[in-house]
């Protein structure tokens, strides 16, 4: 039986870390400048970050869909271990050990935080907006996805105090079975760094006149003058 606990100890681990990096991926791409700054993450380029956030996060199309896809994959992902139904969510596995469906010494306690989360039931609580627009995305079309998301959409900030819980959860588990647990997520994304460079120095040559309008219509002359001419 304790086999079985390890077992789906470790499905909740992956989807979460699945999950996390999604949750990564999407606020990277959407908002670069808030992700690098919130988690002091230094640029491997010279670059002013409110240009290259611009660029990035408002001047792409194509960073703007895949922003989108990975924010509904975490979406997916999270609310399979946030729950008391799923196979392989927590709150189940809670029930488990209460009712001694599976044998194993880890002590309850280390999951009430995140139960609260779960039983949270106010229409505001991120587990409830996640649930939400999960059920919402497999029930409608995806301009009407769209349109919810915009609608109920939780921010960065509630979804990584969210994960924050889960990895305590996470690290005091894997404590009491006196293991680690890997949960850093950041070295997966040089290669989106390096996309942001090209795209920086793109804009930086380009020759489109509306462009380059846009661009000097968003920024004071100095910033946008001092990005046009920097040679790195």
């Amino acid at each position: 039986m304790e086999k079985e606990f390890d077992i789906i100890l470790g499905k909740i681990y992956l989807l979460y870390y699945k999950a996390k990096i999604s949750l990564g991926e999407a606020h990277l791409i959407q908002t670069p400048k808030d992700y690098l700054e919130k988690f002091e993450i230094v640029m491997p380029f010279k670059c002013d970050l409110d240009i290259l956030d611009y660029l990035v996060g408002r001047r792409t199309s194509t960073y703007s869909t895949l922003s989108n896809k990975c924010w509904i994959l975490f979406v997916l992902e999270i609310t399979k271990i946030l729950s008391y139904r799923e196979s392989f969510g927590i709150g189940k596995l809670y029930n488990k050990i209460l009712n001694r469906n599976i044998d194993t010494d880890i002590r309850l306690e280390c999951f009430r935080p995140i139960l609260q989360l779960i039983d949270n039931k106010c229409q505001n609580g991120i587990v409830n907006k996640l649930t939400f627009l999960r059920d919402k995305h497999y029930a409608h079309t995806d301009a009407e996805v769209e349109q919810l998301t915009s609608q109920l959409f939780p921010t960065y900030n509630e979804a990584w105090d969210m994960t924050f819980v889960i990895e305590q959860f996470l690290r005091d588990i894997y404590g009491q079975k006196d293991s680690d647990v890997d949960l850093e997520i950041n070295r997966h994304f040089d290669g989106y760094l390096r996309e942001f460079r090209r795209t920086y120095e793109y804009f930086k040559t380009i020759q489109d006149p509306i462009e380059k309008m846009i661009l000097r219509n968003h920024f004071d002359h100095e910033k946008i003058q001092a990005y046009f001419e920097s040679q790195e």
